[in-house]
């Protein structure tokens, strides 16, 4: 007697054809007993998939479906739509968002190969269609699985020597990097870090002492944390008496000293080979650290390409993309942040430069951080997730502001509302869910509270984020001057332009008030490119406002502190001048011009100026700075 197979969950095709009752064995009674074939569909089967990739395929369709963008962007990643709700952005948005089809050979031999596959076959009245969706995992490895010429450079390790700071040393510099920006990213596993820099000092045959890449990665962490680690010192000079030039010393001083930490990454840049065709998170994280220490010499285009590098090469790693593979909880949540610090850097470095990212939100398919998973063990390699999602929702707005600026800039209607209308909103629903424990009121400054905390990380955070608002509003504030220069009072005056324009001059008070407090608790970066960027804005507004005041009284909502404010941070911004801040230093010329052309402008009678030309020019040079 035959042994049954075992009994299958449905009727096999030639049963359920004729309507007649399946034993549903392998092959069924039916089809035995005519010796005939007999065949059962494949049933699909349950698998566990990432909520946020189910949301990111319902917002494609959403997208196909209507060809239209929301309004704004809800606060999750995966269905935010940035373009400006204007025909050409909308062609625009359409063509940055990733290929449907792979066009790819290797995809199309690869779905080839699966229709030999019976499961292709019988897989029911619908036949699959191949690249209907981006490349799955598989794909991706079958398709990177080329050949190629191995070049000497590939491999090759030019020699080279230097010493490493004293053990004590290194672990103040660490815990600089650790207090300034160490909580701002996701720049690497942090107990993994500390116990590899043990192990470089401690251990003679530590693989760690061979390892070029994590060398390089310990002495940009090592730059970094000496340029929070720069205080000013007293310079003695013994002589006949003669009283020196001080401020010769000053201008010169610059020219005599280099940054502080730029051996450190010189060293760094000798050891760092970037494996084209061999990429790995650790080149990631070394060049999100490169990147941003970049900005500390004033080398933007260098930082540009660097962060752009590091998004080419998270590309192909598809960070991302939810991680399907097997991997433990805490290795795919160190994938996902290293993705969004990524991404925010290269945002940061390209707003800056004017030019596109080498990214676009829309082909995000990643959660946010998420610290629920963690044992205690892995959450010690992890910086505080809600952290960093405000720090990507930011650089969301931050990225939408600068795409609808020129339409807020050109825009000649009273109803001035509508141009930041969502964005505003979108910026107090980031306040509105900040937990309590990151939430204060900074309007005069930084609470005792937030003073004491173990680093400034809430302060970098407010300080980006009153940065949004002074970026979006300052077109609408220099507007509000064309228009009383021109003696128009009636569009000066509106409600919704001036609501706008106080709104604009309280977010750059704030930010200065913010990095007062700082300086006053030896926690500003004295080196640091966006906090000097942020001290300009707030004193160029500040300025204007005071300056507009003084002419038409009334027209802003000054405060009795404001001159006092103003001089305090002016004193700040030379500060950093003098320290050898070269982005510093732009940005105190900038000032200067400001209020060179301010002192001009604002004294000069109505009739004797073109004010129409001379403002809009004014308009057209602060707003490329």
């Amino acid at each position: 007697m035959q042994a049954s197979s075992p009994r299958i969950n449905t009727a096999c095709y030639r049963c359920y054809k004729r309507k007649v009752k399946c034993s549903r064995e392998k092959p069924c009674r039916n089809c035995r007993l005519a010796s005939r074939d007999c065949e059962y569909p494949n049933r699909d089967r349950n698998i566990t998939i990432a909520e946020s990739y189910l949301r990111s395929l319902e917002a494609r369709v959403a997208n196909i479906g209507h060809g239209i963008p929301a309004d704004h962007p809800p606060l999750t990643p995966v269905d935010v739509n940035l373009a400006p709700r204007t025909d050409p952005q909308v062609v625009g948005n359409n063509l940055s968002d990733p290929l449907v089809e792979d066009p790819t050979s290797e995809v199309f031999v690869s779905g080839l190969k699966q229709l030999h596959s019976p499961a292709a076959v019988f897989a029911g009245p619908e036949f699959p269609t191949f690249g209907a969706s981006p490349v799955t995992e598989t794909q991706s490895v079958q398709r990177q699985a080329y050949e190629y010429y191995h070049l000497d450079s590939d491999t090759s390790n030019p020699s080279c020597s230097f010493k490493l700071p004293p053990y004590s040393y290194a672990l103040i510099l660490l815990d600089r990097f650790a207090v300034f920006i160490g909580h701002d990213w996701h720049w690497f596993k942090r107990e993994t870090f500390r116990r590899r820099l043990d192990l470089t000092y401690k251990d003679p045959k530590a693989k760690e002492l061979t390892d070029r890449l994590w060398l390089c990665c310990l002495l940009v962490v090592f730059a970094q944390g000496e340029t929070y680690n720069s205080e000013p010192v007293p310079e003695i000079h013994l002589g006949d008496g003669i009283t020196p030039d001080t401020t010769a010393q000053n201008d010169n001083q610059a020219a005599r000293h280099a940054a502080p930490g730029t051996e450190f990454f010189e060293q760094a840049l000798s050891l760092l080979n970037v494996r084209y065709e061999d990429p790995s998170i650790e080149q990631v994280e070394a060049l999100n650290l490169v990147a941003f220490y970049s900005y500390s010499l004033n080398r933007k285009k260098a930082a540009y390409m660097y962060a752009g590098l590091s998004v080419r090469m998270s590309n192909i790693l598809k960070l991302h993309k939810p991680c399907s593979s097997p991997l433990p909880a805490a290795e795919v949540e160190h994938r996902k942040r290293i993705w969004w610090t990524t991404y925010c850097i290269d945002r940061m470095t390209s707003t800056e430069m004017g030019l596109p990212p080498a990214f676009q939100v829309q082909q995000v398919e990643q959660a946010y951080p998420d610290d629920s998973m963690f044992t205690p063990e892995e959450a010690k390699e992890f910086y505080d997730a809600e952290t960093l999602t405000t720090q990507v929702q930011l650089a969301f707005i931050h990225a939408d502001i600068c795409e609808n600026m020129r339409s807020i800039r050109k825009d000649n209607t009273t109803n001035v509302g509508d141009l930041t209308r969502s964005i505003l909103q979108r910026l107090e629903e980031v306040r509105a869910r900040l937990s309590p424990h990151m939430s204060f009121n900074v309007d005069t400054g930084m609470p005792l509270a937030m003073k004491q905390m173990p680093d400034r990380c809430l302060a970098s955070v407010y300080q980006r984020y009153h940065q949004c608002f002074v970026l979006l509003l300052r077109p609408l504030f220099l507007k509000q001057i064309s228009y009383l220069l021109a003696g128009d009072t009636v569009k000066s005056y509106q409600d919704d332009l001036k609501f706008l324009t106080n709104t604009c001059l309280r977010a750059a008070r704030t930010n200065l008030k913010i990095i007062i407090d700082l300086r006053s608790c030896e926690r500003m970066t004295r080196f640091g490119f966006w906090e000097s960027l942020h001290l300009f804005s707030g004193l160029m507004i500040l300025s204007l406002a005071m300056s507009v005041n003084s002419r038409w009284p009334g027209s802003c909502d000054e405060k009795s502190d404001d001159r006092d404010t103003y001089d305090t941070a002016k004193k700040l911004l030379d500060e950093m001048i003098n320290t050898g801040n070269l982005g510093s230093k732009g940005h105190g010329q900038m000032l200067a011009d400001v209020e060179a052309f301010q002192t001009g402008l604002f004294t000069a009678h109505p009739g004797a100026v073109d004010f129409q030309w001379d403002v809009d020019e004014w308009i057209n040079q602060l707003l490329g700075a």
